[in-house]
């Protein structure tokens, strides 16, 4: 049985590329802080929004470990793993360890046309090659192979290590594999967030955001759980204030890279954000949405958002 070690918020960090379009280690470090002064129940690094398949094998590693040695143990850390085969999936994996991860996430393999049991068999080498607890990321939105909820159940049944998953389905589909698995493994969601409120609801254990809403998103985890009546109205009004830039930055990967980034990068105060992708342009309608569903979240900040922690005392 999963004893949630491991729960809560744990936003996904922006890779932030200086002038010269290598990473910005102060940038970074600025994003930990951020992230630990809101509230975050952990950090993780190396999913989509950290261009974890946009950067190189060395620039992964740089940033497993300037993010290990910025957190420094101050709360938990989990690493996305997404190299091309077990073998490099476990000693990265094992460098992750060494830098301070608590727990990884395992990516499927490259590539379209893997079965359910190639899949299976691939993450099972891998965890069964690790000693530290293992999420698996399923994603059929972003990605070109994923589990069906049998698949994945089955999948969790056969290693003790698999215990938790950043399971990006419906919340319908991940409702079935937390029924199926009776509490073996705990479940965060992803895109954002959209469907947080019923990813709680079916029995998740958190969410894996981009770090956009963080501090509302931490306080809807809190009235969530709390299951005190007034916090969770609140919390359900909170949530209808930030669909917008939530819905707006998950349709697509770019709009994530390039706006989502832009709205972290108005947080954390810096004036610039140095893209590295042709792809990767804003366009000035794309900032005018983003300015207007900033607004309304720094809106709902201001207005709701005391009114919830106040309800949570």
């Amino acid at each position: 049985m999963s004893q949630r070690r491991f729960r809560g918020v744990y936003p996904i960090l922006y890779a932030f590329f200086d002038r010269g379009r290598r990473l910005d280690h102060a940038a970074m470090r600025a994003q930990v802080e951020h992230c630990i002064d809101a509230g975050a129940h952990g950090i993780a690094v190396l999913g989509l929004v950290t261009e974890v398949n946009r950067i190189s094998t060395a620039e992964r590693q740089e940033v497993v470990e300037l993010v290990g040695a910025a957190i420094a143990g101050r709360v938990p850390y989990a690493v996305t793993i997404a190299e091309q085969d077990p073998a490099a999936q476990i000693a990265f994996a094992r460098m992750a360890a060494a830098n301070g991860a608590d727990w990884v996430i395992l990516q499927p393999p490259p590539g379209k046309g893997h079965s359910e049991a190639d899949l299976q068999r691939h993450f099972g080498v891998i965890a069964d090659g690790l000693s530290l607890p293992v999420a698996i990321q399923n994603n059929p939105v972003n990605l070109d192979s994923y589990l069906s909820p049998e698949g994945l159940t089955e999948l969790v049944r056969r290693h003790a290590n698999i215990t938790l998953l950043k399971a990006e389905g419906t919340s319908v589909d991940i409702a079935r594999v937390l029924e199926a698995l009776g509490g073996e493994v705990d479940a965060f969601g992803g895109h954002g967030g959209v469907e947080f409120i019923a990813l709680m609801r079916s029995g998740g254990a958190g969410l894996i955001p981009a770090p956009d809403c963080l501090a509302i998103q931490v306080a809807l985890f809190e009235a969530l759980s709390s299951g005190d009546a007034a916090a969770l109205a609140l919390a359900e009004r909170l949530h209808k204030e930030i669909l917008p830039l939530v819905v707006f930055m998950t349709r697509s990967i770019p709009n994530i890279l390039v706006y989502g980034k832009r709205v972290m990068a108005r947080r954390l105060g810096f004036d610039a954000v140095h893209d590295r992708g042709a792809d990767l342009t804003p366009t000035p309608f794309g900032l005018a949405e983003m300015e207007r569903v900033f607004a309304d979240v720094l809106k709902a900040e201001a207005e709701l958002l005391p009114q919830l922690i106040s309800a949570l005392r």
